[in-house]
């Protein structure tokens, strides 16, 4: 039965390296949430306690904001276009790597 892999722990992104790093708890504004993309430290972070598939969705979504900041395009959005994009996309790489790996749940 195929698994999931393990979340990268550095990835390139074109403004530079991005570290990413799975912790207990993470907060964005004071709120606990499953994740966050800090462009001023060029980090994400993931909420460690959730199941394999979600860390994946966690980590595209934010991987979009950091691509999105790169690229200068997050500026053309509202705050909720720029989370309604980034979740199009985490949705739809969890869904291309469930048809590479031949994962089923």
């Amino acid at each position: 039965m195929a698994r999931w892999p393990a979340i990268p722990k550095t990835l390139r992104g074109a403004g530079g390296p991005i570290r990413v790093r799975q912790i207990q708890r993470v907060r964005s504004e004071g709120e606990e949430c499953w994740g966050t993309w800090s462009a001023d430290e060029r980090i994400i972070r993931i909420e460690r306690g959730a199941t394999a598939e979600h860390k994946w969705r966690v980590f595209f979504h934010e991987w979009a904001h950091a691509a999105l900041d790169d690229a200068g395009v997050s500026n053309l959005f509202s705050l909720d276009g720029n989370e309604t994009l980034c979740d199009a996309i985490a949705s739809a790489r969890v869904q291309e790597m469930r048809g590479t790996l031949g994962l089923t749940e």
